[in-house]
């Protein structure tokens, strides 16, 4: 536990500036009602900069997070001390689950208690904002265990997200059309599977880099994952609507 709670400051005090901006930009766009400031032209300007700050920096740290302590260069530090793979990814799933979910969350909990007095949102909301933002996370912290920088982690999850997306748009030319309403009756069973095979795909393309170190395996569960949510995306309105 005291190695574990040493990898976790570790990884905090090498990034303390840039999480301090990300906090500071997280925390001005979840309480920015409640910052008195004269003229809209402001407020809008700082409201956009926030918002690049918070998406900019997130995707930075958490490519850093993962990429610091890489789990197949053989160069990497931590590979010549006693730390095993199972406490070190235990330590990146905890760090980034608890900064760029559990955060974000809690901001909104905050947020939504000013603004309506204490009345808070129900558990299934705050599960599916926990959900969405998990599928984003450990989307992007499964290309950066992948890859050797950031640059190429955002290429590679944007290769990815838009091949999926042409590879959906293909497949509904010959798919038959179905009416609007089970369209919109299917779309939340739609995304809640869409994102939940993000965040399992995503963590078992981690545990494999870190416990195995097989990335062409880890390749391959990125695209299994990317062809699974086109397909998800593309056929599920179809069995939502003839098992009804």
């Amino acid at each position: 536990m005291n190695l574990t709670l040493h990898l976790l400051k570790k990884d905090l005090y090498r990034n303390r500036w840039s999480l301090s901006c990300w906090a500071l930009g997280l925390a001005y766009l979840f309480l920015q009602t409640q910052v008195p400031l004269q003229g809209n032209n402001l407020r809008d300007y700082l409201q956009v900069s926030a918002m690049l700050v918070v998406v900019i920096l997130g995707v930075g740290l958490v490519a850093d997070f993962v990429q610091a302590d890489h789990p197949t260069q053989q160069d990497c530090q931590w590979r010549t001390l006693p730390i095993s793979a199972g406490r070190m990814v235990t330590v990146k799933v905890l760090l980034i689950g608890m900064i760029f979910v559990v955060m974000p969350v809690a901001a909104v909990c905050v947020r939504h208690e000013f603004d309506q007095g204490g009345s808070l949102h129900s558990a299934s909301e705050y599960a599916l904002e926990s959900l969405i933002l998990s599928s984003v996370v450990f989307s992007l912290a499964a290309a950066s265990a992948c890859t050797k920088n950031a640059v190429h982690c955002l290429a590679l999850l944007l290769g990815l997200t838009f091949g999926a997306g042409t590879l959906a748009s293909y497949l509904e030319r010959f798919t038959p059309a179905i009416t609007r309403t089970s369209r919109m009756s299917a779309g939340m069973d739609k995304a809640l599977v869409i994102l939940s095979l993000s965040v399992l795909f995503g963590l078992a393309v981690i545990l494999n880099q870190y416990l195995r170190r097989r990335p062409v395996m880890s390749i391959g569960l990125l695209l299994t994952g990317a062809v699974s949510t086109a397909l998800v995306g593309v056929f599920w309105g179809y069995f939502y609507f003839y098992h009804a």
